[in-house]
């Protein structure tokens, strides 16, 4: 390989209080002519010649937070960082979006979140991890990007922009809220944002459709049955012809929605038994606390596949520990001590954009209609917030919402992607070009749809 371009060293990192405050690892390579492979082993198509930093950082003891900063050759920078989101409980460095960035000329930066490759594990009983995985870990990674990116190339980047979905949805939302001077423009795509509500939908959805001794109490045959009845109770109301009867492009459920996908289910699969039929009534109402009866989280959308609505039960082990059970989880007492103990550094629910907006920064967000993983609910709640505060114009002007018609988490039936997401989102911080998006159906035969932002008045 090449020398660096810059001799990075753990001493750049002191011209930042908080790095500096870190006790750090760094290590720096460079990209040959095939790009270079991260610590995980996951291949990024890197421009030869990249400099690679490979950092740990532990801001607290019980806190380890690995960070990967790639910044491209100096001829090739168009100086601008991108920080690039994470999925899932993280634990591993993202790359499959990288290399493409660093062809484009951006430096890019990322993170694990501080779960150590086993989320589940890694934050059980350590606040520390909490507290990374909810904003720390991202702010950080923010941060050592602008700072190594100054040093090498002799000039702070010129704009920082955030991209993430899902999780990395989640980041970007708490970057907004937590650390608006991080961004000068973020991206966040289906956006887990409301973690502990989000986590209490999931167990609520496993036991609905679990049996004690833990098998799935529907078929494929059942499941496919009730979804296709779904969405034959939506599809006289449906305005979008291309969706009547393979999507919902308004996934509001009513009473008399559900009672005739009930009984269309019925007909269509008869050993849909009453015990089925209450577990698909409740997996639809959502979960509600036990005591009080507030709603804790909108319910799976008409068509939402089962299994993305039942995971992700990692987060519990945080707070009741390895041997957690979901069966015995009570939404009362034990949502109580759940949401007290990760909500204040999980959660991203302000509507408080007020130096994030003051900065000129802009906030891109979306959710699909299908998306039975991080359903559309939370976020449309949290956007009637942000209107409300500012405003819809007001908030429009920096901050917009969109329902994609169709999208599941990842693909499925509908829109699956916005056309030109970095383009549209870059024009508008550095240019005033207002974002006119356009959604992209991939599913055969292949279609492009104009996206009207959501009215939260709706």
């Amino acid at each position: 390989m090449n020398d660096p371009f810059f001799p990075l060293s753990s001493a750049h990192l002191a011209a930042d209080p908080e790095l500096a405050a870190c006790r750090a690892a760094l290590d720096v390579r460079v990209a040959g002519d095939a790009g270079y492979a991260n610590p995980d082993g996951n291949p990024v198509d890197a421009p030869p010649g990249t400099l690679v930093a490979e950092l740990t950082l532990s801001p607290a003891p019980g806190s380890e937070i690995r960070v990967e900063v790639a910044l491209p050759p100096p001829e090739r920078w168009c100086g601008r960082l991108v920080g690039i989101g994470n999925g899932g409980g993280g634990g591993w460095l993202p790359s499959k979006e990288l290399g493409a960035h660093l062809r484009h000329g951006r430096a890019t930066t990322t993170t694990d979140l501080g779960t150590k490759r086993d989320p589940a594990r890694a934050g059980i009983g350590n606040p520390e991890v909490w507290r990374d995985f909810g904003h720390r870990a991202t702010h950080l990674a923010m941060v050592a990007g602008r700072t190594l990116a100054a040093a090498a190339y002799g000039r702070a980047p010129r704009f920082v922009y955030f991209l993430g979905g899902s999780t990395g949805g989640q980041q970007g939302m708490s970057l907004a809220q937590r650390h608006p001077a991080d961004c000068d423009a973020i991206l966040s795509a289906v956006p887990a944002h409301a973690r502990t509500a989000l986590h209490a939908y999931f167990v609520w959805n496993w036991q609905a459709l679990h049996r004690p001794d833990g098998s799935m109490l529907f078929t494929d045959v059942q499941e496919r049955a009730w979804r296709e009845a779904a969405l034959a109770a939506f599809a006289p109301g449906e305005r979008l012809e291309r969706a009547r009867g393979r999507f919902a492009s308004d996934p509001r459920w009513t009473p008399a929605l559900l009672e005739d996908a009930l009984r269309r289910a019925a007909r269509l699969e008869p050993s849909l038994s009453p015990a089925h039929l209450e577990a698909l009534r409740r997996i639809v109402e959502g979960p509600r606390h036990a005591v009080t009866g507030r709603r804790i989280h909108g319910g799976i959308p008409p068509g939402g596949p089962f299994a993305p609505a039942t995971g992700n039960l990692w987060i519990f082990h945080w707070v009741f520990g390895a041997d957690f059970d979901p069966w015995r989880f009570d939404f009362g007492a034990d949502f109580d001590r759940y949401e007290a103990a990760l909500a204040p550094d999980l959660d991203a629910e302000s509507a408080d954009l007020d130096a994030f907006r003051a900065r000129g920064g802009r906030l891109l967000v979306y959710s699909g209609t299908s998306d039975s993983c991080v359903p559309w609910h939370a976020t449309a709640a949290w956007y009637g917030r942000v209107a409300e505060r500012y405003g819809l114009e007001g908030a429009r002007a920096f901050c917009r919402y969109y329902l994609l018609p169709g999208r599941e988490h990842s693909g499925g039936p509908g829109v699956q992607t916005i056309r030109d997401e970095f383009t549209l989102l870059s024009r508008w911080r550095e240019k005033g070009i207002e974002p006119e998006p356009v959604g992209h159906g991939m599913t055969p035969p292949a279609f492009d749809l104009p996206l009207a932002p959501f009215d939260p008045r709706a």
